[in-house]
């Protein structure tokens, strides 16, 4: 299939795969990032004493610790968390251990043991919707490490790192958890000039050897084809920007309609987040002997409550910036089907939207706090099928009523 295919294809669609090929190989192997600074955590996620679950927060189930561990263990339903000094605009490097025993995840795969980073802005709202996950597993697993970059948005006033067991049983452990200041290298920049200007080179190429524009539809194509390159180019920040006003209109058209509409409206109400007062408490830690300690943290006095994910009106920054995204490759696979299904050959037509599909998820890994992401291809490909087959439907209602 891949000889017939490889036949089939120009050879600049070949040249193009292999260079994003290993444009990806790359950076995947690249750590373009480093750490400049010392522990937002003070060390303390490194568990090694009993001075070590200081400044942490619990919020119900059970956390337990002991000397001869060196690590936290949490139950079901539990999470601890610890407030971070951030500043818009940051580069943070979170990272950490997780090992599994047990643990049943819920529904998704991020119901598990997870460690992640999250952010409130100046109103005091965590942006639930909106989290960095550092790692999350399940199962029956040995440690696991876990490293990502992650900017400060725009929006943040505080930030909280969070070691959680969201699954239904079992038990999560966390170990040498930490969030450092970061930078990216000096060394980065010279291959994002490289790989940027040579990915725009062979897209240029692509372009100016088809003369697709000429071509109806073509136009509209190449509209298309460069708001994408917009919304992938976007620094992360105003991207966010951009999705959260989405949101918010989004948000206020649903809850006018469910106003308007009030039998149609869902039984679920919304939580907010809201301010809660520490209070101590103390969690068991087990010694060397045997023995139990009591180690003293701050606790809130309001019940442990999961991440907002049943709110009435589910629309987030994130959401938006999905669906806009996939929107606009259904219209790129539509419009392409509907003017050049006939002039070329589907295999090209279909691997060639493919690839730029892959092409735009991979030209973020040359752009300061983009990242690669194998769900955004999928929801690409998928936005990119949704409307070639859209395409394919009116073509083959049109040929059935000329026959007719």
């Amino acid at each position: 299939m891949i000889e017939d295919l490889r036949k089939v294809l120009p050879l600049r669609l070949q040249i193009t795969t292999l260079f994003l090929f290993f444009m990806w190989l790359f950076f995947q192997a690249y750590q373009p990032w480093q750490a400049i600074d010392e522990d937002l955590l003070y060390d303390t996620g490194n568990f090694d004493n009993v001075t070590d679950l200081s400044g942490w927060v619990r919020e119900q189930g059970r956390v337990q610790w002991s000397d001869d561990t060196g690590y936290v263990s949490l139950t079901s339903t539990s999470r601890l968390r610890f407030q971070l000094p951030v500043t818009t605009g940051d580069l943070l490097l979170s990272s950490g251990k997780i090992k599994t025993t047990q643990l049943e995840r819920g529904r998704k795969p991020w119901d598990a043991a997870r460690i992640m980073v999250y952010f409130e802005d100046e109103e005091g709202r965590i942006h639930w919707s909106h989290p960095h996950d550092v790692g999350y597993l399940s199962g029956e697993r040995d440690w696991q490490l876990y490293t990502v970059a992650i900017d400060v948005p725009s929006f943040a006033r505080k930030g909280w790192l969070e070691l959680a067991h969201y699954g239904k049983s079992g038990i999560a452990s966390f170990d040498e958890v930490s969030v450092k200041p970061a930078i990216w290298k000096e060394t980065y920049s010279h291959w994002q000039m490289f790989f940027g200007m040579f990915w725009a080179s062979i897209m240029m190429w692509l372009i100016l050897n088809t003369h697709f524009w000429t071509l109806p539809w073509g136009k509209s194509l190449l509209a298309v084809g460069f708001l994408i390159i917009i919304g992938v180019t976007l620094p992360p920040a105003t991207m966010f920007q951009v999705a959260s006003s989405g949101a918010e209109f989004s948000r206020k058209v649903l809850d006018t309609a469910e106003e308007v509409f009030p039998n149609q409206a869902s039984s679920q109400s919304v939580t907010t987040s809201a301010a809660v007062k520490p209070v101590n408490e103390e969690l068991e830690s087990d010694s060397v002997s045997g023995a139990v300690q009591s180690v003293k943290v701050a606790k809130p006095e309001k019940s442990f409550q999961a991440p907002d994910t049943d709110s009435r009106v589910k629309v987030s920054p994130a959401d938006i910036q999905k669906l806009g995204h996939t929107f606009l490759f259904a219209c790129l696979g539509y419009i392409a089907f509907m003017g050049f299904a006939k002039s070329v050959s589907l295999k090209v037509l279909s691997y060639s939207l493919v690839l730029f599909a892959l092409s735009t998820e991979i030209l973020q890994l040359v752009i300061d706090g983009r990242l690669f992401g194998f769900s955004d291809a999928l929801l690409d490909v998928l936005g990119i099928i949704s409307g070639a087959g859209l395409a394919w439907i009116i073509l083959h209602m049109r040929q059935r009523s000329s026959l007719i």
